[in-house]
């Protein structure tokens, strides 16, 4: 049994010490949704779709880091989330237009862009397109895991329609952008298992999945939850809170993935 006094002290000297990706130019407004995500491009050359924390209400300005954390979690279990980073925003694009604020150099959330993507919400679809049947394993696992909410799944028309999960920012208790540890000790044993039927799934992603799951040790939960940038409103309280909850319970979670078949 984990308890949550062994996190205490683990999630300090956090930083925003990253430069390894930042953006070039700004190439579309941003958008309405919940975060209000804008498209860049990146001195990499790539496509992303960022989210500023002047992108959200102020309370809700924690979601950026549920978003880090989320698919940083998905990626230690091999789920399918797209592919994320932090972000630097520089000095000379301060004061873009934001709908809570103006832009204000520092570190964002990036997501890279999918050139031809469909999104499909809330039900999974395309099982049998691609590898689907493995990737949609994961999707279970990662919304049980995060205890997500709002799920939404974006599909790669170049790529026979292979599945990802994305826009992680209403994931964790109580789903409204922030990280409370009152909720997630109380929220920790609960399930929150998709409710798409499971058939059709592949037994060995089920297996190779839930397999991860019980391997999920605290080393890698603490590097995660340290990742999330200083100057983000989330305390270190919280984030040894979530690094705790998802350490408790990846084996019940496991124990559920395994039951899919």
């Amino acid at each position: 049994m984990v308890d949550l006094r062994d996190w205490s002290g683990l999630v300090r000297g956090r930083h925003d010490r990253f430069d390894g990706l930042h953006v070039r130019a700004l190439s579309g407004a941003a958008g309405q949704s919940f975060a209000s995500p804008f498209e860049v491009l990146a001195n990499d050359g790539g496509r992303y779709f960022v989210k500023a924390l002047e992108g959200c209400q102020e309370f809700a300005r924690g979601s950026l880091a549920i978003e880090y954390v989320v698919a940083e979690a998905g990626r230690l279990i091999g789920a399918p989330v797209c592919d994320t980073s932090l972000i630097r925003i520089p000095e000379d694009l301060a004061d873009w237009p934001m709908p809570f604020g103006k832009l204000q150099p520092g570190i964002a959330h990036a997501s890279a862009a999918i050139d031809q993507a469909v999104e499909c919400r809330p039900a999974l679809q395309h099982r049998l397109k691609d590898d689907n049947r493995s990737r949609q394993v994961g999707l279970y696992a990662l919304y049980d895991w995060c205890f997500g909410d709002d799920a939404q799944w974006l599909h790669d028309v170049d790529d026979d329609r292979a599945i990802y999960s994305h826009d992680h920012g209403l994931y964790l208790p109580p789903h409204d952008g922030t990280i409370r540890a009152d909720l997630l000790r109380r929220c920790v044993d609960e399930p929150n298992e998709l409710s798409d039927p499971a058939d059709g799934l592949a037994p060995e992603a089920v297996r190779r999945v839930s397999a991860a799951l019980e391997r999920i040790n605290r080393d890698a939960l603490v590097k995660v939850v340290r990742g999330v940038p200083a100057s983000w409103p989330v305390t270190d309280d919280d984030l040894e809170a979530l690094g705790w909850f998802l350490e408790h319970r990846a084996p019940a979670v496991a124990a559920r993935v395994r039951a899919l078949i």
